[in-house]
């Protein structure tokens, strides 16, 4: 039973997570992503939220491996 409530709060919350970035990239989606909260998103924090790797190229301008303030806020349009 255990099991299973755990694989029913899994698929909701990747439900929840779904429909947020189908809705669009936002600074409330950013800070999510920054998980130390350094200002920066790097990577693996980046694909810890989301698979669209064509997003990450697109806003990775530099391509350096981290989102910096300036890509972030070009990336992630506040809506």
């Amino acid at each position: 039973m255990k099991t299973s409530t755990q694989l029913t709060f899994a698929l909701i919350s990747g439900l929840a997570l779904s429909t947020a970035f189908a809705q669009g990239f936002n600074m409330s989606t950013a800070k999510a992503m920054d998980a130390n909260s350094d200002g920066t998103i790097t990577k693996e924090e980046y694909m810890g939220h989301s698979s669209d790797m064509a997003a990450w190229t697109k806003m990775d301008t530099n391509k350096d491996g981290v989102l910096d303030a300036q890509e972030i806020k070009v990336g992630f349009n506040d809506k």
